[in-house]
């Protein structure tokens, strides 16, 4: 039996409110330019009044981050949504040490594992000192970029192995949310990962190195039409019931990127109406994450001078 998550979901419906709308976000789009984007924030109360997007964007996630753990009462239950951030560190961990830089600041805050500790481990080689999951592909991929000096094949190493855990957390969890979350996460990913391998002329050996076995789509089939190019890749796509990523492939790759976010925003609207469970509060940090992310877009792009049309494409779908 699920837990009961009443009083978290009480707490998350009267924050959803806050959340940014499909309408908040043209008025935001429809800004003159930069500075007037900053006001529009500004003006509803988005990171904390903070002078520009780079402080507003740290103190919306960090609010975000505070109000998860404080909801989650010890539950291991949100630990998903920190996947992707704790195998970014670890990329970056190892790229750091056997690469012999230093540059603090690729690392992601309000991990549950820190990067000190996966840094720690990485430079000392005592790679049992990261969690069971980790061990293994941490040692693999360090060992293969001394080796190689390849960059992209470390990156293939930790990216399967995230992938990996998303996948084993949501089999394991109790939630119908987490399970649906992340076999649609792992599904969109092993897309990217096909689109990204046909249009650099990767082949199908290569692409069953990086995906990830899911219910939504068979990835031997996925990988074998990678030996089409990306011709292949938009006809097995089309036959499987992705048209529409297809349409938007088609346009541009950012639409493409645009589409699989939009999947996952798609994958949990139906939890606003769950007052029981963890699915509300799950569904509230990921439209979060795609409310800063989109705004991000816009405030990038009116910076540099692109215009409304341009913009349009990129933005997400809000959950609200």
């Amino acid at each position: 039996m699920e837990k009961d998550y009443t009083y978290g979901v009480a707490r998350i419906r009267a924050l959803e409110g806050k959340l940014f709308s499909d309408d908040d976000m043209t008025a935001l789009l429809q800004c003159s330019d930069y500075s007037q984007c900053i006001a529009f924030l500004k003006s509803k109360g988005w990171g904390n009044g903070a002078d520009s997007l780079e402080k507003m964007i740290s103190i919306e996630k960090k609010n975000t981050s505070k109000l998860i753990k404080e909801l989650s009462d010890d539950s291991n239950e949100m630990d998903i949504l920190m996947i992707g951030d704790e195998y970014h560190n670890l990329k970056a961990a190892i790229k750091q040490v056997c690469t012999d830089s230093n540059n603090d600041n690729i690392f992601y805050e309000g991990t549950k594992l820190s990067p000190e500790i996966i840094m720690e481990s990485i430079r000392q080689g005592k790679y049992q000192k990261l969690p069971e999951n980790m061990e293994k592909p941490a040692k693999e991929a360090a060992d293969t970029l001394i080796q190689t000096g390849s960059g992209q094949i470390c990156d293939v190493i930790i990216d399967k192995a995230a992938l990996e855990k998303i996948k084993e957390m949501g089999e394991n969890s109790e939630s119908k949310l987490i399970r649906k979350y992340a076999d649609t996460t792992v599904t969109i990913a092993n897309i990217k990962i096909a689109v990204r391998c046909a249009a650099t002329g990767k082949n199908s050996d290569f692409v069953k190195k990086c995906v990830v076995s899911c219910d939504g789509i068979s990835i031997r089939d996925l990988a074998a039409s990678v030996d089409g190019g990306m011709e292949g890749v938009c006809t097995y796509l089309e036959s499987t019931g992705f048209k529409d990523g297809v349409d938007a492939l088609k346009k541009s790759m950012s639409v493409f990127e645009c589409w699989c976010d939009n999947k996952i925003v798609q994958c949990i609207k139906s939890e606003k109406y769950n007052s029981f469970t963890v699915g509300p509060i799950i569904a509230y940090a990921i439209a979060k994450e795609m409310e800063i992310k989109t705004i991000k877009i816009i405030l990038t792009c009116k910076l540099n001078g692109f215009d409304n049309g341009f913009i349009r494409e990129r933005m997400r779908e809000m959950y609200v």
